[in-house]
């Protein structure tokens, strides 16, 4: 069941993505004392200080010290649980799209 609040995953994971986010799960539990333990998948935005700001797909992790509190959120996504972030606004930039990797770009969103 999901709730209200929690946006349903409505984008797939190419196999290039799975890597990706297993890059970033070696990068976290390199720097972090918990392991990580879902990957987490939204939109954000950066504003710098100098520079126009972006916006793209923002993959990072939850250590296992969150995995109770975020557990109402977590869903199965081509195999990989992670919990899917997206406000009502940044949704739509997901909707049937694949998210993909390439380590000269990052992450980014897709047509199938």
């Amino acid at each position: 069941m999901f709730y209200a609040d929690i946006p349903v995953a409505n984008f797939t994971i190419s196999d290039a993505a799975k890597r990706g986010i297993d890059l970033v799960r070696e990068a976290f539990n390199a720097r972090s004392s918990e392991p990580a333990a879902l990957a987490c998948i939204g939109w954000g935005r950066l504003t710098p200080h100098s520079g126009p700001p972006s916006e793209n797909v923002v993959v990072s992790f939850y250590g296992q010290s969150y995995v109770s509190q975020v557990a109402k959120a977590i869903q199965n996504v081509s195999g990989v649980k992670v919990v899917f972030f997206a406000s009502p606004k940044d949704y739509p930039k997901f909707n049937g799209k694949v998210l993909d990797f390439a380590a000269a770009r990052g992450f980014f969103l897709r047509e199938p």
